[in-house]
């Protein structure tokens, strides 16, 4: 599978999982398939910073689509609320997590820097409530330590998914059925589609939810 492939599968599973968050929250199963979404975002989150040729833009860009997603994401999945300090979108989380690679490798000669560097992301994706939070942190994390090794990569990811995280998240570890068949190519160029969808389909599902 392309990279492209991937992406239409995560944000198809993640928008399944928000319409069964607000619309049908009765139907339990829709949020399992939503679980697919994140492991899928922080593999390519590890595999953009060392495709990106600047890393700082890439930051740049999930930063401000963090900040766009804020007030879509606290509608549709927060009650309505136009800020709810509580949580913040995924986005943040992704951003975080670019930061924390982006300062791993700036400091790869210092292991006691990137403790710190690792330490002081988690804290801080914890204080912002971020979504998955420093757990989530660690997945990013995995994914980088493991880049080269599938099998780790997936046995740590699967445990802070199993251990670490709420019971539902185990189902996120199916994620590494496609992502085990991704053939490292591109696929078609639609970057802006993939930013935008984030909170675009956050804006419609909280209008039909008004709605209904």
């Amino acid at each position: 599978m392309t990279a492209f492939t991937l992406k239409m599968i995560a944000v198809i599973s993640m928008a399944i999982d928000h319409c069964g968050h607000t619309l049908f929250p009765e139907i339990r199963w829709l949020r399992h398939i939503g679980r697919l979404a994140f492991p899928i975002y922080a593999f390519f989150i590890v595999e953009g910073f060392h495709r990106t040729k600047n890393a700082y833009k890439y930051l740049a860009r999930l930063s401000i689509f963090a900040l766009i997603s804020e007030v879509p994401f606290d509608l549709a999945l927060r009650q309505g609320k136009w800020f709810d300090p509580a949580s913040q979108n995924v986005f943040f989380t992704l951003a975080l997590g670019l930061l924390m690679l982006i300062l791993l490798d700036k400091y790869k000669d210092d292991l006691y820097l990137q403790c710190l560097v690792v330490l002081s992301v988690c804290m801080i994706a914890d204080v912002l409530n971020t979504d998955y939070r420093w757990r989530g942190i660690l997945v990013i994390l995995m994914f980088e330590l493991f880049r080269f090794n599938p099998f780790m990569r997936i046995v740590s990811t699967m445990l802070i998914f199993t251990k670490i995280m709420y019971w539902t998240q185990g189902y996120a570890s199916l994620a590494h059925i496609p992502l085990s068949m991704y053939n490292g190519k591109k696929g078609p160029d639609c970057k802006l589609f993939f930013y935008a969808f984030y909170p675009v389909h956050l804006l419609i599902i909280y209008c039909i939810a008004r709605g209904a």
